[in-house]
Parts: C-alpha cells; structure tokens; sequence
C-alpha cells in the first residue's frame, strides 16, 4: 500500500483546504517554516498527520482540535463543524486505486470508493481487508496499522510496544507474527486468552476475596466453616448455650416447688383459719342469755315461786355460758397462732415468689441474649458459608469455560524456522540501517517463547540506550517496510512519524540519507532552520506550514 494524496475540503462549498500529493518513494516532508522567535506549535504540523490516521481508521475526529494537554481549540472544532469539512486519502494497492474519505466533523459519514460504510466499525474491518488483506480482522486494522503510523510522543518503551504497554505479550505476539509474515494462526487464538485472561483475573478477585490461593485451599477451609457451622447448630438445638445451664434450672426447679409447697402450706392455714372462725362463730351461738327479771314476772303472774328454781337456773346459765366462752377463747388462742403462721407464710412465700420471678426474668433473659447471640453467630457463619460456597462454585464455573475455551484453540504452526528465516532478514536490513545512522550496529532478537514480549533489540553493548530510541524507532521501521518490499506482503511500504523534530542532527542526517534511498514512503515534519543542513530538495517538501499559513488556513 502506497500513499498517492491527500485533500481536505470543506463539503459546503466544495473549496479545497489542502491538497498534499506524496512522493512515491524515498521522503515527504511537512516542513515548519516558523523561525526560532515565532513559535511553531499548534500551525497543523501534527493535524495532517491525524488526518492521514483518521482516513485510515482512527477514533475521531475530535482529536484535530482536542488534546490531553492544552485543552480544547474551539475556533478549529466549529470551523470543522461549521464547513462539513472531510478527508480523502488516495493510495495504491497492488496498481489499483483506492479512495478512503472521512468526515472530520460529528456524525459525519466514512466511504470507501465512494461507497457509504455505516459505521466505525464498518468502516475499519473493510479497511482491513483492503490493506492487510486480512479478511477476519485478527489482528484488528488499528492493531496494525498504528505500526506504521507512529503519532504519540515516543518512549522507550514505544519503540517495540507501541500500542502500548496495557497490550498483552500474547497479542503482540500475533501482531508482530502477523507483520513479520510469520504466522496467523497466533491471532485466531488471541480471544480465546483475552477471555481466558479476563476469567483467570476474576477467579483471582474471588481469591483474594476469601484468603486462598488455589482450589484445594478452598475445599479446605470450606470444611473448617461447615465444621463451625455444624457446632453452632448443635450447641443451639441441645440448649448448651448458657455456662451451667442445667444447674441453674434445677435451681429454679428447686425454687418453683419450694413456692408450691407454701402455697399449699398458705392455703392450709388459711383454710384452718376459716373452719376456726366457723367454730367460733358457733360456739357464740350457744351462748344462753335469758332476763331473769322477766322470767320472775311471768312466774309472779302464773302465781308461782320460783326464787330457788331461778338461782339454779342462773348458776346452771352462767356454768353453761362460761364452758363455751372457754372454748371460744382456746379457738382464737388457736386461730391467732395459725394466722401468725399464715403471715409468716405469706411472708416467706412472697419472698420466694420474688426471687423465682428475678431469677426466672434474669434466666430468660440471659437464655434469649445468649440463644440470639449464639443464633447470630450460627447465622453469620451459615451466611459465610454460603457465600463461600457460592465463590467455590463460581471458580469451578469458571475453570470448565476456561478449559472448555482452551479446547477450542486452533492448533499454531510450528514456525521455528520460519522465525529464524525472518529474523535474519530482517537483521540484513536492521543492521546496515542502525550502523549508518546511529553509528552502532543492533540487531533484533525473535523470542521463541510465547510468554515473552516477541521481540528484543540488541547491541554490542547491550540493549539500546534511551539517547537513541527516536533514532532506533526509524531504523527499526524502515527496516519492517524494506522487508515487507522484500517479501511482497500485502502490507503498507509507508512509515509516518511524528515529533522528530529535536532529533539530534548527526542521527537525522544519517535517516535523511537512508530515506532517500528507501524504496517505501517515509513522512514526518522537520523544522525549516534544518532545511539548508541537511541539504534537504525542495522536492522532498509536500507540505510548507507557518504562523501565517495553519493547515485550515485559520488566522
């Protein structure tokens, strides 16, 4: 794939923004003609870059006028939204044309030779097929081609990971597999160790959750709970909840019959006391109190004496009247000693009633608090219990979609030597590329081990130094087009490049010499004090920005 053009226009009126027509090989400069004094930030140096990458894929469109850093330009977004401005990047693959055109404004739509794709997604799998011939999107388009298009600030770690580092050594080995024409059948697996990975860290949390590391750790403590919970249960249905508890109810039993006994002992008395006044009461009837006076006038009238008859009848009364006033007296005797024993009784019987009445409140409610207490416990760790389990279960779920996932895996060639075929060619060009222009020889490394990151890069004296790395990035990727030219893959023959512009002058002589013998497209902007330096041609200059001359044209 070869890069033929670019346009911007604004879609209202159909006036062309920009046109930018690239040199079929060797360098395409976008040069910053600001001098030292007027800053060279924010002319549009980058934005035509971006624009390149939203033609092929990338995510908006508000990239062109929002950054991390400075915030929002909003006289560049609504003059975007304003005109319907769109993109159209021409390229060439295998001697035919293809047009790739992208709104740069909201809900604009993206078409591919002049056919409307829905959306997004559309749009970038038909690219992917178009561009890498990779027809089921595995690796996916942005995966690849962020490769040839390197935009962000480079880092150390961007020079081979530059998709970053939250992407996983398995995927990077599909994507460089797949760059370097190794292999495929690595990227139809990819999904498989995503989702795996994705499950492998859910388990993981459940670990974490619950202590353990491994099943086995699980089953095992597992059983410690359910022993716990099993001893919960017993000692709350055999009633063993409170220290002594048998003695403390043989003690209220004790109490209880006590109570009972005086009562029977209250209520004998008491019933002793009723047949006492009963007694009494009769014993006051029999009492004989007759008027003698009365009784002598009768006899006066009758015409009777009666004087002797009456003195016995009055001593017999006073005999008779004086036994049962003797009985009284020894009833009540009697009576006053068993109500004396009934008050005593009552008062000991009130007592006892007092204290199994405290003791039974402070029974009961030591027996509920410790019943709920012991309740709670049992419940608590049941709870635990079945949250455990519900985790235990969870992990099993998961191992059998995690082995039942590994059983779907495609089997992956065996490409030893295919990858030992490719590093060496790789490393012809590496080589020659990293000594001309860095002044050091390095080479590439392709790790056999599927664990490990797929690719390392080293030199004499080790592992490049970080003084080096926007050099060594160059090398490294002119070094991938010079292979994929080599080896004919349906692959870009181009590398854009971003913020080369402090690279120091020895290195950025040495790319700009290699370049002009490179058989793909190499694309970055270089400021315009460099120009007469490097002896740059006005030819390898397709773009000129300034201060007074932004890529929209915007004052």
């Amino acid at each position: 794939m070869q890069l033929i053009s670019l346009i911007v226009v604004k879609s209202t009126t159909n006036e062309i923004i920009r046109k930018i027509k690239f040199n079929e090989k060797g360098l395409s400069l976008i040069v910053d003609e600001t001098n030292k004094i007027t800053s060279g930030s924010n002319i549009g140096k980058t934005t035509a870059v971006k624009i390149i990458d939203l033609c092929l894929g990338a995510n908006s469109p508000s990239s062109l006028y929002k950054e991390k850093d400075t915030g929002e330009n909003i006289i560049v977004g609504e003059f975007l939204e304003k005109n319907k401005v769109y993109a159209e990047l021409t390229c060439k693959i295998n001697d035919e044309l293809y047009t790739f055109k992208r709104s740069l404004y909201k809900n604009g739509k993206n078409e591919i030779n002049g056919e409307i794709t829905n959306n997004i997604a559309e749009y970038r799998n038909k690219l992917n097929n178009i561009i890498f011939n990779n027809s089921n999107n595995k690796p996916t388009l942005r995966q690849l081609i962020t490769k040839f298009i390197r935009l962000e600030n480079s880092n150390e770690s961007s020079l081979l990971k530059y998709l970053g580092t939250y992407t996983k050594n398995y995927e990077y080995q599909a994507i460089y597999e797949y760059l370097f024409g190794i292999d495929t059948s690595k990227s139809e697996n990819v999904n498989i160790l995503s989702i795996n990975e994705g499950i492998e860290k859910d388990i993981e949390a459940i670990y974490r959750k619950n202590g353990v590391s491994s099943l086995k750790e699980f089953e095992t403590k597992i059983n410690l709970m359910k022993e716990e919970v099993d001893k919960f249960k017993k000692s709350y249905s055999e009633i063993t909840v409170i220290n002594g508890y048998n003695d403390k109810f043989n003690d209220m039993q004790e109490l209880l019959s006590d109570i009972h006994k005086l009562e029977a002992n209250y209520s004998k008395c008491k019933l002793k006391i009723e047949l006492m006044k009963e007694k009494i009461k009769k014993e006051e009837d029999k009492i004989f109190n007759v008027d003698t006076k009365i009784l002598k006038k009768l006899y006066d009238e009758t015409k009777l004496s009666l004087d002797s008859q009456l003195r016995d009848f009055e001593d017999l009364e006073k005999f008779h009247n004086g036994m049962v006033n003797k009985r009284i007296t020894m009833l009540k005797e009697a009576m006053n000693e068993l109500q004396v024993e009934l008050n005593s009784t009552n008062l000991e019987l009130k007592k006892l009633q007092k204290d199994y009445e405290n003791n039974f409140v402070s029974f009961n409610i030591e027996l509920k608090d410790k019943f709920e207490e012991k309740y709670g416990e049992y419940s608590k760790n049941k709870i635990k219990l079945e949250n455990f389990e519900n985790d235990y279960n969870y992990v099993v779920e998961k191992q059998k979609e995690k082995d039942n996932n590994l059983s779907k895996k495609i089997t992956q060639n065996n490409n030893g030597n295919k990858k030992q075929e490719i590093e060496e060619k790789f490393n012809i060009y590496f080589k020659e590329l990293t000594k001309n222009i860095i002044g050091e020889t390095f080479a590439i490394v392709i790790n056999e081990d599927d664990e490990e990151f797929p690719v390392k890069i080293i030199g004499m004296n080790g592992k490049p130094g970080t003084g080096i790395k926007k050099a060594m990035i160059t090398c490294f990727d002119l070094a991938h087009v010079k292979l994929i030219i080599k080896e004919g893959y349906h692959m870009p023959v181009f590398v854009i490049h971003d913020k080369l512009e402090n690279i120091d002058l020895k290195e950025l002589r040495g790319i700009i010499a290699e370049s002009r013998i490179f058989e793909g497209q190499y694309i970055f902007p270089i400021l315009n004090d460099r120009i007469d330096m490097l002896g740059i041609k006005e030819e390898e200059v397709v773009l000129r920005l300034s201060a007074g001359d932004k890529f929209f044209h915007i004052k």
